[in-house]
């Protein structure tokens, strides 16, 4: 049957109170998750997630128009708790609390974030995080030789390779701590422009 024929209207808003709407959206959350800790997104089909979830096909398309849409919501609800525990701590000064925090909140949540980054979602989940940090961040004061905008880009980036790296590795092999000095040291520093604010310029 095709899949548009159950469409009735547009997907329920994130601000749905009701409780059995919330363990309907709750369920199909967890059921992409465990997906995708098994194979692609683009492999993974609607039906899948819903005989996961426990639900209804049609009741699917009264939450979400799209798997694609429940990927985004997944992402952003991941990448805005992720980012309340982090940019509190991020400024110039003490980048290697906020890089641990951020690292600690990943291992904590493993299974979520090995399946948002290895398992062909990683392409949502940057564009949520570089949205989110370019809104954050933007109070941030850098050297002056960075955008901002750009800085957040950059270190989204080089952050979300880390952090698949270290999640597709044996656990226990690198340490939280051992990541958090590889992120700020690598990329956070760097992308606050404190290192290139003291790089001497060219022919000195």
């Amino acid at each position: 049957m095709n899949a548009n024929a159950h469409r009735r209207g547009p997907a329920l808003p994130s601000t749905v109170t009701d409780p059995r709407m919330l363990r309907t959206r709750e369920a199909l959350h967890n059921a992409l998750l465990e997906l995708l800790e098994r194979k692609q997104f683009d492999k993974i089909t609607i039906r899948e997630i819903v005989g996961k979830a426990q639900v209804g096909y049609a009741t699917f398309f009264r939450h979400h128009a799209s798997k694609e849409e429940l990927l985004n919501e997944v992402a952003a609800e991941q990448v805005g708790h992720l980012m309340k525990v982090t940019l509190p701590l991020l400024d110039a000064s003490n980048t290697r609390i906020a890089c641990v925090a951020l690292c600690r909140y990943v291992g904590q949540h493993r299974a979520t974030w090995r399946a948002l980054l290895t398992g062909g979602a990683s392409g949502t989940v940057r564009e949520e995080f570089i949205r989110l940090s370019s809104e954050g961040a933007s109070h941030i004061q850098t050297s002056g030789w960075l955008p901002v905008g750009l800085g957040a880009v950059y270190g989204v980036a080089a952050t979300t390779e880390i952090l698949a790296w270290w999640l597709r590795r044996p656990k226990g092999e690198s340490s939280e701590e051992q990541i958090a000095e590889i992120l700020d040291r690598l990329v956070v520093t760097p992308a606050l422009g404190v290192i290139g604010s003291k790089r001497p310029s060219r022919g000195k």
